[in-house]
């Protein structure tokens, strides 16, 4: 009866006042380091193969699992085959790519996923998948799940009805996903999708000394679909095209997970409790009401404490910054630092605040003194 009133208490505790015990939440998670975003010679990786001798899942993993600050590694083949230039996925590899993901994966050690990215680039827009034990194409025999090229709306639709799926958007430009950014608001792709690329590549390198920065920025459309009102988090791609998985830079998406198993880093995924890190291994600790990045506060809340703690076992990466960004879903106006809430030089900030706009939403923007970027998955007070 005891530890039934606990709980209870516990329970009550976080219905009447948006506020969880420190140990229910982001100090229960670890952190871990990895890519969701490359591909073998099953479609078009491996691009070295003469010289790597690697060309299937299987060898990019056991590639990857030597690579530094490296937890994870998701392996996204393109869902269709096209002869010229860019070839894809035949059919009967998809399942060998999820047996060989299977076959390779350690839990504990180094975690192997295997997915699909679909889409065009004309018209169209790449949306990574996980989750998913059938091949989702529109080719003449070349699927398992018919979805055509170009109806988003539809997979949307496919994926939210599949609670164990996740999907992230890759590369994306403005008009994108039947022009998701624009159009009228979509429940079954904020269902679907959890997070959307802030940057990515480079695609083709072929370094394996971490010396790359990955090219361009997606921040622009992050904060858009934030202000749209969509759920999703930032990550960091690398579109591996070549042996070097892991190892071209040192950029990272940072899943807060239990434990290093697959369950749980996919389950980190769909629950958008992860960050983009241009740094290999700087761990964010961002919650509001003792509540970790990804969630969406439901309680009543007029006033929320915010606490962010970095570290980072380089002693040369200090931190030179960390802002808090706020905005209100719907209102198609990008957030902006929350007064008050950055701080310099230090690796702390601690604020207390009311709450006064409708259902807000927060993220935190790290910048340290090499110039690297970090940013996290929003937490959403949603009254």
């Amino acid at each position: 009866m005891t530890k039934f009133f606990f709980v209870l208490r516990l329970t009550l505790l976080v219905i009447n006042f948006g506020f969880a015990p420190s140990f229910l939440c982001s100090q229960t998670y670890n952190f871990y380091f990895g890519n969701i975003h490359a591909h073998s010679d099953f479609s078009d990786g491996n691009k070295d193969k003469a010289t790597s001798h690697v060309s299937t899942p299987a060898g990019c993993y056991a590639f990857a699992k030597n690579s530094q600050h490296f937890d994870f590694l998701g392996i996204s083949e393109h869902n269709h085959f096209t002869a010229t230039n860019n070839p894809g996925m035949q059919l009967e590899n998809y399942a060998k790519g999820l047996q060989q993901a299977d076959d390779e994966n350690d839990d504990g050690h180094f975690v192997c996923m295997y997915g699909m990215e679909f889409g065009v680039i004309t018209n169209g827009g790449h949306v990574l998948i996980y989750g998913m034990d059938s091949l989702i194409g529109w080719e003449v025999n070349n699927f398992d799940i018919f979805n055509d090229k170009l109806d988003y709306r539809s997979l949307w639709k496919l994926l939210a009805a599949r609670p164990n799926t996740f999907a992230t958007l890759a590369h994306p430009k403005d008009n994108d996903f039947k022009n998701l950014l624009h159009t009228t608001f979509d429940n079954n792709a904020d269902a679907a999708i959890c997070g959307v690329t802030i940057k990515t590549g480079p695609a083709f390198s072929t370094k394996k000394n971490y010396s790359e920065k990955p090219p361009g920025s997606f921040y622009t459309y992050y904060k858009a679909m934030l202000a749209k009102g969509y759920r999703l988090g930032p990550t960091i791609d690398h579109d591996t095209h070549n042996t070097v998985f892991g190892r071209s830079h040192r950029s990272r998406t940072v899943v807060l997970a239990s434990e290093l198993s697959r369950d749980s880093i996919m389950g980190g995924y769909r629950k958008m409790r992860f960050y983009a890190s241009e740094d290999w291994n700087v761990k964010v600790d961002f919650t509001i009401n003792g509540f970790p990045m990804g969630t969406v506060i439901t309680a009543p809340v007029t006033s929320i404490d915010i606490n962010v703690i970095v570290n980072d076992d380089d002693a040369a990466d200090k931190v030179k910054s960390i802002k808090v960004v706020t905005g209100r879903p719907g209102s198609n106006q990008p957030g902006t630092v929350l007064n008050g809430a950055s701080v310099t030089n230090t690796n702390t900030l601690q604020v207390t605040k009311n709450v006064t706009s409708a259902k807000p939403y927060y993220f935190v923007e790290v910048i340290q003194k090499d110039g690297d970027k970090i940013y996290t998955s929003p937490i959403w007070i949603n009254e």
